[in-house]
């Protein structure tokens, strides 16, 4: 028998290297992470929707119709409308920084106590929206509406129009328009 001979009788010289078959995985576990990965994304998906969702949930209310509801609302979150009746007052309370202040609509006035800074553009008469619940306690000084409640904020909008007039400048062009003469600014 030859050296180059093996016991079937081909010579070893022909055999060609076996590479290994690519290992397939069975039908079964293919549907199964599949149906896993569809799930995961399905469920981030219905998370990120009701993330979205969530903002759009919480009622509006006025300050007038939120003091009218007052019993109704409890401490459920919701957003309140009013228009800050007077410079808000910076202040500690529960050893954290705090904005105090009180917020008119349509004769009603409620007190706030805002968490967080105020936006740029808040003042005295310029529409707030925060966001907050009830809480009962007057909350720290000064307290404008004396009802033994007060509004807790986590976050406020100022409420604007995108138009920038400088009133001056606005009725000087008026003027000079009403006259038919034109100038640059």
């Amino acid at each position: 028998m030859d050296d180059k001979e093996d016991v079937v009788g081909t010579e070893l010289s022909e055999l060609s290297p076996l590479t290994p078959r690519p290992v397939r995985r069975p039908a079964r576990t293919r549907r199964l992470i599949a149906a896993l990965v569809t799930v995961v994304v399905v469920g981030g998906v219905a998370l990120l929707v009701s993330n979205l969702l969530g903002d759009a949930a919480l009622f509006f209310y006025n300050a007038d119709e939120a003091v009218e509801r007052r019993d109704e609302l409890a401490s459920q979150r919701f957003r309140l409308q009013g228009t800050p009746l007077d410079h808000p007052v910076h202040a500690f309370w529960d050893d954290r920084p705090v904005l105090v202040f009180a917020v008119g609509f349509n004769g009603e006035v409620v007190d706030v106590v805002h968490t967080g800074d105020p936006p740029e553009l808040f003042q005295p008469g310029v529409p707030v929206v925060l966001e907050g619940a009830w809480q009962q306690g007057s909350g720290p000084d000064p307290a404008v509406a004396k009802d033994g409640w007060h509004f807790a904020s986590d976050r406020m909008l100022v409420k604007h129009d995108n138009d920038y007039r400088n009133r001056d400048d606005y009725d000087e062009r008026i003027v000079e328009a009403d006259e038919g003469v034109f100038s640059l600014p």
